[in-house]
C-alpha cells in the first residue's frame, strides 16, 4: 500500500526539481503525514512514534556531510530523510548508493556534452530512478 505513495512522492518531487528548481517542504511534509496515517491504520503507535522518525533522523546525520560540502541540496537531503520512512534500511542505503551513482554518470555526460565543469544536475531524478530499481517498480503496474 505505501508503494504507490512513495512512488507519488519520489515523482513528484523530480517534476518539481526539474520544473521549479526546487522540493516544496509542503510535498515532504505530506509524504511525512501520509506515512503516519498508514502507521495509524497498521501496526499502531510504537511505529508511528519511533521507527519512520528514528529512519529519517539517521538519514539525515548520514547525508548532512554531503550536504554540508554542497554534494547534494537541503531539498535532496530532506526528500532522501522522508523516503527513508517508507523504505527498509536496505533498501534505503542502495537507493542512496545507486542515486549517487546515476547522479555521477549524469555528472560527467553532462560535462562532456555542455563542456562546463560547474553543471549541476536536478538530483532528484537519480533519487527517483535509485528508488524504481531498488523498490522493483512493482507499484507501477495495476494488477
Amino acid at each position: 500500500m505505501t508503494i504507490p505513495i512513495l512512488y507519488c512522492l519520489v515523482s513528484g518531487s523530480a517534476i518539481t526539481d526539474i520544473l521549479k528548481n526546487k522540493i516544496f517542504n509542503s510535498w515532504l511534509l505530506l509524504g511525512c503525514l501520509a506515512k503516519f496515517a498508514f502507521c495509524l491504520t497498521g501496526s499502531g503507535m510504537q511505529e508511528l512514534i519511533f521507527i519512520p522518525i528514528a529512519k529519517a533522523l539517521l538519514t539525515l546525520m548520514f547525508l548532512l556531510p554531503v550536504y554540508i560540502v554542497h554534494g547534494i541540496g537541503g531539498g535532496d537531503l530532506k526528500l532522501f530523510a522522508v523516503l527513508s520512512m517508507f523504505l527498509t534500511t536496505g533498501e534505503t542505503v542502495s537507493s542512496i548508493i545507486i542515486a549517487f551513482i546515476i547522479a555521477a554518470v549524469i555528472g560527467v555526460l553532462k560535462i562532456f556534452i555542455q563542456k562546463d565543469h560547474n553543471c549541476t544536475i536536478h538530483f532528484a531524478v537519480p533519487i527517483m530512478i535509485s528508488v524504481f530499481l531498488v523498490t522493483g517498480g512493482g507499484g507501477l503496474i495495476c494488477t
